[in-house]
């Protein structure tokens, strides 16, 4: 009967929740209908007054700016760097972005409509923008970098390549260039994502040329499977170095899950007081709902620690599995094609990050390395099994390596 109870009173407060948040939608559309703001980030150009969107003088007229230039000049970069350079900054003071420009000349409440999900409604706050200007401007193309036909080569560490300096991902790009006699030919590189939203002086890393660092990993993978003794000290360092920072994790799990019994115990007395008639329903409500939020804030708490715990791989790195996988891609991926080879790098690695005169590799453990990419279900064990060499343990140091990366 008490559980019966405790079910029924906690499908009503779900029912509950759930009609609360139609009853917001509802209430949101009308207010869309009208032509209301229903808030959230105040858009650029504008400041909230009681919910309500008044001009903002100054950044209103820069918002004008960026339209009647866009409209003259379609180039995001233009656009941002002609902002940047007069020091029209966001309104938080950062520089623009062209995702940042983007979502603003795409934007309808600057043309005067309120937009809901997929509906425009004709707002009541001043337009910034004749309707035209904004039609023309949604019929303007962006400006693009590369076209389609510069990706056709395969870029093997596609997803992996991260920068030392700013922390973004390296993402595949080229840049085209012409001989003496006229012809063109095409250089792959690894570009920092941070200097595409930004300018290019935003990282000191820029870019790398994609063949030299593809060969580099390559080479190097194959080396340290030479390498037995440097790996086993590595493997020793880090399974000393996992233990000391897993077991204050480990203890404080241990407490948590130990008070989550205790809950479960709270509240099966509680139950049982119900049934012996010791308890009455309202007192029986108000605690269950106590221990259940105590309940989910200590469970939030406890999986995030099982997270870390998870991350630091806690299990010890097996030295001799890591030889033998790495001998067996060195066997296997030069019979690959480059589809093939780019799959298995993503399984082998679980990121390369590109210093100034190095380079870092992450290396997974696998079971088994097979000579096709299409058995990689059985190379691969479950991702949760997944265990890693620490990043700062398997550094390459190339001399003269800032060559090869962007002036």
């Amino acid at each position: 009967m008490g559980r019966l109870l405790r079910n029924v009173l906690l499908d009503f407060a779900q029912f509950e929740r759930e009609m609360t948040a139609d009853r917001t939608r509802d209430k949101m559309y009308q207010r869309a209908q009208k032509g209301f703001w229903n808030g959230g980030n105040v858009p650029y150009g504008y400041s909230a007054d009681n919910k309500r969107l008044v001009v903002d003088g100054e950044r209103a007229e820069r918002l004008r700016f960026m339209f009647h230039f866009f409209s003259k000049t379609p180039s995001l970069a233009r656009l941002r760097d002609e902002l940047n350079r007069r020091g029209w900054y966001t309104r938080s003071g950062k520089r623009w972005s062209k995702s940042g420009l983007q979502q603003i000349l795409k934007n309808p409440i600057y043309c005067g409509f309120i937009r809901f999900n997929a509906e425009r409604f004709k707002g009541d706050h001043e337009a910034l923008i004749d309707e035209s200007l904004f039609a023309r401007i949604q019929s303007k193309g962006r400006d693009c970098s590369h076209s389609p036909t510069m990706q056709k080569r395969a870029f093997l560490l596609k997803g992996l390549v991260r920068c030392s300096e700013c922390g973004s991902w390296m993402t595949p790009h080229c840049t085209q260039k012409k001989h003496k006699d006229g012809s063109v030919y095409r250089i792959p590189y690894y570009r920092c994502t941070k200097t595409i939203h930004f300018e290019n002086s935003a990282c000191a890393v820029k870019s790398i040329n994609a063949e030299h660092i593809e060969q580099t990993v390559i080479q190097k993978l194959a080396d340290l499977s030479q390498n037995e003794a440097y790996l086993k000290i590595s493997v020793d360092e880090l399974n000393g170095d996992l233990k000391r920072k897993t077991e204050p994790l480990e203890r404080e799990a241990l407490r948590l899950r130990k008070r989550l019994d205790e809950i479960e115990n709270e509240i099966s007395r509680y139950v049982k007081s119900l049934g012996q008639g010791k308890l009455s329903i309202q007192r029986l409500e108000a605690e269950i709902m106590r221990l259940e939020a105590d309940k989910h804030a200590v469970q939030i708490q406890y999986d995030d620690l099982q997270r870390k715990i998870n991350d630091l791989a806690i299990r010890d790195f097996n030295a001799d599995l890591l030889l033998r996988t790495l001998k067996d891609f060195r066997k296997a991926f030069t019979t690959l094609n480059p589809p093939e080879q780019s799959e298995a790098l993503q399984c082998v690695l679980k990121q390369v990050v590109v210093h100034p005169r190095k380079i870092s590799l992450e290396v997974f453990e696998l079971e088994e390395f097979g000579l096709s990419s299409q058995n990689r279900k059985e190379w691969l064990a479950l991702e949760d099994d997944f265990r890693t060499l620490g990043i700062s343990q398997i550094v390459t140091e190339v001399p003269q390596f800032n060559q090869f990366l962007a002036p």
